[in-house]
């Protein structure tokens, strides 16, 4: 870990677009698979020579590959094999509605059978008998245990950071669910933008973002203007409903997680109620707590000194720790 050059402030940009860029395209491959029912999605593995083990990246909401360059770099740098595929409706993957700029979905065990054809098809045949570990971030954490609840067998220990097992309560009460549900219904706008939700703006404001660190909200702000593609921003009707109920499928389901979990929580974050983090920890007491109580939602996109802690302690965590 000690060979890690964790990037501050001053210079990020600029190795981002020298170092980052040359690593990308010397030691990243691109591929795409079919998934369950035909949908394409795309995908990133970044191999170095002889890896430690294999980790598999699940990105949240309205996020892409470009999201996660730094984080899968340091991964890379510590030894670890990189896999990365971007959701349905996300960044290049099929699944988008007609408004490219929206993100639908009526029910997560679609997120969950992608990330399954996904690892059978590539994470398994390509860790070549490597451990394979998950560190999963927002809507992903969502996604990734509820795949470990349905098919333990494959990864052997998870990080979930900022994990959406419980959304925060002006999106969860049962008057906004009613009401969102009763519009679905009646007026089949389940593909419609949600109430509260914003397109992309390609000047969006940093000091409203889930981001500490602006030299990095900026460099993702630039792929996304450069790229209609990482322009998906606003949830439908349709993803909302789905995200309130997974929070009941998630905990029907929970002592099916045998897996290893540390939980590093935000304590500024604005989207995620931290009740899910309590009931996650009484349910399953073995939960190791990562708290970063001056973060937002993105703790690898927080203030340096969290960031480099944050760094350091989900090697820790990958390294046995």
């Amino acid at each position: 870990m000690e060979q890690i050059r964790f990037l501050g402030e001053e210079g990020f940009l600029a190795a981002m677009e020298e170092e980052n860029k040359k690593w990308r395209k010397q030691y990243v491959t691109r591929g795409s698979l079919r998934s369950f029912d035909g949908a394409k999605l795309n995908y990133y593995v970044a191999s170095p020579e002889n890896p430690i083990a294999s980790v598999t990246l699940v990105h949240g909401l309205g996020e892409f590959w470009g999201k996660y360059h730094e984080y899968a770099w340091y991964l890379f740098q510590a030894g670890y094999k990189v896999f990365f595929v971007e959701h349905r409706g996300h960044g290049y993957s099929e699944g988008k509605v007609s408004d490219p700029q929206l993100i639908h979905i009526e029910n997560y065990n679609t997120y969950v059978e992608d990330f399954l054809s996904f690892t059978e098809s590539v994470v398994v045949p390509e860790s070549a008998g490597l451990d394979m570990m998950l560190i999963a971030h927002s809507m992903g954490g969502a996604i990734a245990t509820l795949f470990m609840e349905k098919h333990p067998q494959y990864y052997s220990r998870a990080i979930l950071s900022s994990p959406m097992l419980k959304i925060q309560v002006s999106s969860n009460s049962p008057l906004v669910a009613l009401t969102i549900s009763l519009g679905n219904i009646f007026f089949r706008r389940s593909k419609h933008i949600a109430p509260n939700q914003k397109r992309f703006s390609p000047n969006a404001p940093f000091e409203t973002s889930n981001a500490a660190s602006r030299p990095r909200f900026e460099y993702q702000l630039r792929l996304r203007r450069k790229d209609e593609h990482y322009q998906t921003s606003a949830a439908t009707i349709g993803w909302v409903l789905a995200s309130i109920r997974v929070h009941r499928e998630i905990f029907r389901r929970i002592s099916n997680l045998k897996v290893p979990v540390d939980l590093f929580t935000a304590g500024k974050d604005h989207l995620i109620d931290p009740a899910g983090y309590d009931m996650f920890k009484e349910k399953l007491p073995g939960t190791r707590i990562h708290a970063y109580n001056e973060s937002r939602h993105e703790i690898f996109n927080a203030d340096e000194a969290s960031r480099k802690r944050y760094y350091t302690e989900v090697l820790e965590v990958l390294n046995g720790k």
